[in-house]
Order: C-alpha cells, then structure tokens, then sequence
C-alpha cells in the first residue's frame, strides 16, 4: 500500500472493488482479502488524478460515495423484491436482514477510512450526500427501499403478517416465532447502530416506535376489546379474573421477548384498560362474595389482578374493612348481653377475628399494608362502636378480664405463660381501643382490690402486665398503678413496725390485724357515705394503730376505709368449727350474737349504725347461708335469730355480698368524664402557653391531637373546656376566632 497519491483508472479499481462487496452480501462467510479491499478503498480516497494524471471532474471520493449508495440502493431493492416473493414474508425478511446487516458491518470496516475522510473533509455544495459512513447509509437505504416500500407498496404486509402471526399464537397458546423477534430487532437497529454504540440522527427509536409498536399495541387494544366483551358474558368473575393473569402473564413474556424495556409499560397499560378497568366495579361486586365463600385463592388472584391498576388496592382493602367490620359485629352480636359477664367470652372472639384476618392478609394478601390497616380500622370500629345504648363497654370488659386471668380463681387453670400470652391478647386489643382513660380508671379499680384483698396470681404477672402498659401508652398512664404497688410493700414494713412497737409498750391485742395505708392521690377509692360504728372488739386496733402511725408520721391524717375491709372469722358450735370470710360491716353484725341469741332490726341498726337498707342488704346474706333466722329483713321489728343447729358440708365458707355492678359502674364513668374535663383544661392551657396566641380550629385540631392517646375528645367538649378557661382567666377570645394566653 502507497501512502502517496498516484494516478489510478477508477472505473477498473471500483468495478473489482464491487465485485467483491457483492460476494460479501451474497454469503457474508465467503473468503475474501481484507487488506486488499481496505488497500482499493484507500488508493481511491487518497488520489487526486486519474490515469492520465488529470484532475477528474468529481473527486474520486465523491465518486466512491455515488457508486457504493447505488450499490446498496439496488441491492436492498432486489431484496425487497426476493421478500415479497415468498409467502412467509417474516422469515424471508429475518433472514435477508441478518445477511444484510453482518455483511454491512463488514462492508463498513472495509471502509473505514472512507468513513474516516468524512468528518475532516468538508465539501459544502454536497455535504449533506456524503455526510453518512456506509454502515448508516445501509441501515437508511433499508429503511427506505425495504421496510418503507413493503409498507407503501405491499400493504404493510410484514407488519400485517407479524400482528397476524401474534394472534394465531395467543388464540393456540404457542410461542413467539423467533422470525418475527429478528424482524422487530431490525426496526430498532436501523435506527440506532448498535455497531458503533452511536445514535444515527434524532430519535434511536422512533422509526421502532411508529412502524411496529403503535400497530402492535393497536393490535393489543383491539384483540382483548373483543376477547373480554365475550369472556365477561361467558364466565365466573372467578374464571374471568384468572383467565386475565394468565393473557397479562402471556403478554408480558411476550414483550419482553419482543419488544424494547419502553414498550413495558405501554403493553400494560392497554391490557389494564381492556381486560380491567371497564370491567374494574364488576370485580369488585364479587369480592366480598370471595370472602364469605372463603375463595381464597380467587381472592388471591382477585388482589394481584387489581394491585397493578391505580386505586385497585385501595377499593379491595376498603370492601376488606367494612367486610371484617361486618364479621366482627356478627360474632359479638351472637353473644349477646353475656359479654358483659364472660369476659373471657368476649375477649377470645375479638382475639379470633383478629387472628383469622391477620393471617389471611399474611396468606393471601401477601402482607400488604393497606390490608393490615383495613384490619386494625374494622377492629376499631368493632371495640369502639355501642352495641347497645351510647357507650362502648369494650374498655370495662377488657378490664375485667384482666381481672379474670391475674386473680386467683379455682376457674383460672393456666400456668404464668400461658397467662403472659393472654395478656399479650389483651394489649393488642387495647391498642384499638380509643377510650383509654376508661380502660385504666376500671382496671385501678379491680388491680386495687386484688392489692388490698391479697388475691392476685403472682405479683411478677401483675408487673408485667403494667409493663406493656407503660409501653403502648407511657410513663404517665402507669405512675399511678407503680405507687399502688410500691404502696403494698411499703405496707409490709408498716405492720411490722407496728408489731414491735406494740411489743415494745407490752400491748397484746385481742384480734390479728393486718393494715393497709394507702396514698390517697394513687388509689381510686373514697370514703363510704354509710355511716357505721366500729365493733368495740376492734377499737383497740385502731385507736394503739393511729397513735404508732402519727407518732411515726406526723401531721398526715388516716381515713379509714370500713366499706373495703374484710375479717376471718372463727364461729364455734357444738359439734364442728367453721371459719368464716365476711365484710367488716357484717362483722359487726355477727358480733352482736357473741352476747344475745336474737336481736330486733332496730337493735341492730342503733348498734352498728349502719342505715337499714345496708343492714337488710348484709342480714340476707346470712339467712341465705342458714346461720340467721327470720321472716323478713324490711321491717324494724323483725326479729332475728342465731341459729344454734347451723351445720354446713364445707368448714371455709365465704359469705359473699351481691355488688350492685351498675352503680359501681355508672360512678366510674361519671369520675372519668370530671378527669376528662381537667385533662382537657389542662391540655388547652399547655398549648396556650407555648403558642401565646392561636386560631379557635387549630386549638381544636391541637388538643385532639393530644389527647387521643388516651381518649378521642369530643368537639363541644373542647368548647365547653375553653369556655371555662376564658371564665377563670386563664385564656382570652381575640376577635371571635383567636384566642391569646394572658394567665
């Protein structure tokens, strides 16, 4: 090879030179000599005058670039026309581009330093003909003379026959022809050379775009508009929505197979439209069918079907809720008024329907978190909604069965983990419940008797309990439970000191005792409003008792709680021994009998003090178990007898009082709603303080904010809470809708 120009005979140099380019796009494997078509390309590029060492009238470039574009323009026309003839138009088109296009990846490293003269040679008057290396002016010469002109000229006959083909395929379930991937391929490479990584000129998929993937889709829409028409009047929405997983499933393999990663989305969203969402509110009718059929599976397929359109899994998780909603007041309404006395019966559904719908969302749902937060909002509203009258019971009940499982109880046969894990049913249900307040002011209530009266299971269990308290709901929601406990053991070191100090002034006392003092701001419990007098056998306990604690503790006042005290009693008769548990009052009722057999009403009444409707309450006690005669417990004059002959199977007998639960109860709920108005008072008053100055809708928005921890506020009661503060001047309206901190 020259690096010299010299004189050359074009014609015979270009005539050899096409020879061989023509063997090469015949079979792109023949044997051919790259150095010598390299060197005839090059002796062209580099020559300046022909044989007769003229000057030519064209630069032999030129020339060259003239020559190889009608080579390859009529060599793609003849493959046009060698396409057309055969009747499978896709394999013949696949095969001649795949010859086609290696042959031009040869052809173009051939040239290479043809292409390479372009981008430094600047001829203006025909800069645009020469502007393209060979291997774009092949893939455009393609594009022109073959895919344009089946297109123009052959009634887009490849195109029809690969949408044809993709039809035949979807209607026997077969596989893509790889024909018609090679013939798509080839709308692709023409626009973008893949050769060389280089986009050609504007658009690297536009050619792709128009000529096969708006057709495509169009093909898409057109097939399934038709196939979900029929198939919607033909089959179950169970069979239909299955049916259409599995054409999405085929659709997706297919385009990926087929198509470039854009085209995705856009196959989607035409099968989402034909085969979903006309069809979306029929689907959704038959959901809640699924659910109480227990179709699992269809339910399965039902929400992965709808989760790929928009708002698909919002309106399932939505029927999910008011469905679950639905169960839960079925199975609460099936027991009826008992809840409000089986606790556990109570407890054990919610905890049921919690559980079933939890692992349903877990097992057929696939954890989605839409559906976790439709279970807890339907749970909600089960635990929170009245079943009767204008309250929830929900916190009451969850108290006493609490209760249930930390009081010692012959029912209770569980061991501590079996009971840890009850409890944990309990918090979970406790979390829901929007009236915490009520929930702790019932269980201070029962957790403060089972302390005082000593009947709790264990007091690691107790503790435990409070624990995951503290951890739903703080610090500040267990204080008050904490100092009940710290109380008790403080107790204990109390009745000892009282037992030495009793020893050390040589006091030896008639009856055992066994004292509680409790913080009167930590308990929930008042003084009786009944009035009584203490049985003589046990001022003596409490007379030496107040002095030890005053002397110990001075200026604090004792307040003693007769209406919680209870006494062990050892009742002697002829022929056996009984022990017998009783209240204080009744107490000081038997005591009476140590002196007289019988006793009038009246003479009971003036004794103890006790009103006589407490008196009758406490005497029926004792008629009941056979221990007292008589005829009535209503009148002054009745006269009531000990019976001497009393004889009963057991020697522990507990004499047990009928508690008027509803008025216990109604009292409770009345202490919550004045702790509430103080809370709320209290709530205000913090934000005002830090805010200075606020609009009356975001002080509103501000306290339910704060207080929902432990019960949701009702609107007029945060009204009635400012209009108080205003009256006390702790807060001021500004201009009807503001109001300013001046306390």
């Amino acid at each position: 090879m020259t690096i010299i120009p010299v004189p050359i005979q074009f014609d015979n140099i270009y005539q050899n030179f096409e020879k061989n380019l023509k063997e090469i796009y015949k079979n792109s494997n023949n044997k051919y000599s790259y150095n010598e078509l390299y060197n005839m390309v090059y002796t062209i590029i580099i020559a300046k005058k022909d044989i007769n060492n003229e000057e030519p009238e064209k630069p032999f470039k030129i020339q060259f670039g003239e020559k190889i574009t009608k080579f390859l323009d009529n060599s793609t026309h003849e493959i046009c026309n060698d396409i057309i003839k055969e009747d499978d138009v896709i394999k013949a088109y696949a095969n001649q581009w795949n010859v086609y296009y290696i042959s031009s990846q040869i052809s173009d490293k051939i040239c290479v330093y043809y292409n390479r003269s372009l981008s430094y040679q600047n001829f203006s008057n025909i800069k645009n003909k020469m502007d393209k290396t060979y291997f774009v002016l092949s893939l455009e010469k393609w594009k022109d003379n073959v895919i344009f002109n089946l297109k123009n000229n052959f009634d887009n006959i490849l195109i029809k026959q690969i949408l044809e083909s993709i039809d035949n395929e979807r209607n026997n379930g077969t596989t893509t022809n790889k024909f018609i991937k090679e013939a798509v391929d080839s709308f692709v490479k023409v626009k973008h050379d893949n050769y060389n990584n280089k986009i050609v000129y504007g658009h690297s998929q536009k050619l792709y775009e128009d000529e096969f993937e708006a057709p495509y889709l169009e093909n898409i829409r057109n097939y399934y508009k038709k196939e979900s028409a029929e198939l919607i009047e033909k089959i179950s929405i169970e069979e239909y929505v299955s049916k259409v997983l599995t054409r999405i499933d085929e659709e997706v393999q297919r385009c990926r197979y087929l198509c470039v990663s854009s085209s995705l989305q856009k196959v989607l969203e035409v099968c989402k439209e034909q085969l979903i969402i006309q069809y979306k509110q029929k689907l959704l009718d038959k959901f809640e069918d699924l659910l109480k059929n227990k179709q699992y599976k269809d339910c399965t397929n039902m929400y992965k079907l709808l989760s790929i359109v928009n708002d698909g899994i919002n309106s399932l998780a939505s029927i999910y809720e008011d469905y679950i909603a639905k169960y839960g007041f079925n199975q609460c309404k099936k027991l009826g008024n008992i809840k409000l006395k089986d606790s556990k019966a109570y407890v054990d559904t919610l905890i049921e329907v919690h559980k079933k719908f939890r692992d349903i969302t877990k097992d057929v749902f696939n954890s989605n978190p839409e559906f976790f937060a439709a279970v807890d909002k339907s749970l909600s509203k089960v635990i929170n909604t009245p079943t009767s009258g204008k309250i929830s019971h929900s916190p009451e009940i969850l108290a006493k069965y609490c209760d249930f499982l930390l009081k010692k109880s012959p029912k209770v046969t569980l061991n501590e983990d079996e009971i840890k894990q009850k409890l944990e049913n309990v918090i979970i249900l406790f979390k829901y419940i929007d009236d915490k307040d009520i929930f702790q002011k019932f269980y201070s209530k029962i957790l403060a008797k089972r302390l005082i009266y000593g009947t709790s299971v264990s007091e690691e269990l107790e503790e435990n309990m409070i624990n995951r308290l503290k951890l739903s709901c703080g610090v500040e929601y267990t204080n008050k439970l904490q100092r009940m406990f710290t109380d008790i053991n403080v107790c204990k070191d109390i009745n000892y000191n009282f037992k030495e100090y009793l020893k050390s002034k040589n006091i030896k006392q008639t009856v055992d005792s066994n004292i509680l003092v409790l913080t009167s701001g930590s308990w929930p419990l008042t003084n009786s409003n009944i009035t009584f007098q203490i049985p003589v056998e046990l001022e003596d306990n409490i007379n030496n008792f107040t002095e030890f604690y005053q002397k110990e503790h001075n200026g604090r006042k004792l307040t003693w709680l007769y209406q919680l005290s209870k006494a062990d009693v050892r009742l002697h008769m002829e022929d056996k021994r009984y022990e017998l548990n009783m209240t204080l009052y009744q107490l000081a009722i038997l005591l009476l009998f140590n002196n007289e057999d019988s006793f009038t009403i009246n003479d009971i009444v003036n004794q103890t003090q006790l009103p006589l409707s407490e008196v009758s309450r406490f005497l029926k006690a004792f008629i009941d178990l056979k221990l007292l005669n008589a005829p009535n417990t209503e009148s002054l004059d009745t006269v009531v007898t000990f019976n001497k002959n009393f004889s009963n199977k057991r020697t522990k007998i507990k004499i047990g009082m009928t508690a008027d639960n509803s008025q216990e109860n109604e009292i409770t709920r009345q202490a919550v709603d004045n702790d509430r108005k103080l809370f709320l008072q209290a709530v205000i008053v913090r934000i005002m303080k830090s805010k200075k100055e606020l609009q009356h809708t975001l002080l509103i928005k501000e306290v339910i904010e704060q207080s929902k921890s432990r019960f949701v506020p009702y609107i007029p009661t945060i009204k009635q809470a400012i209009e108080q503060l205003i009256d006390k001047q702790y807060i001021e309206r500004v201009n009807n809708d503001y109001y300013t901190y001046i306390a």
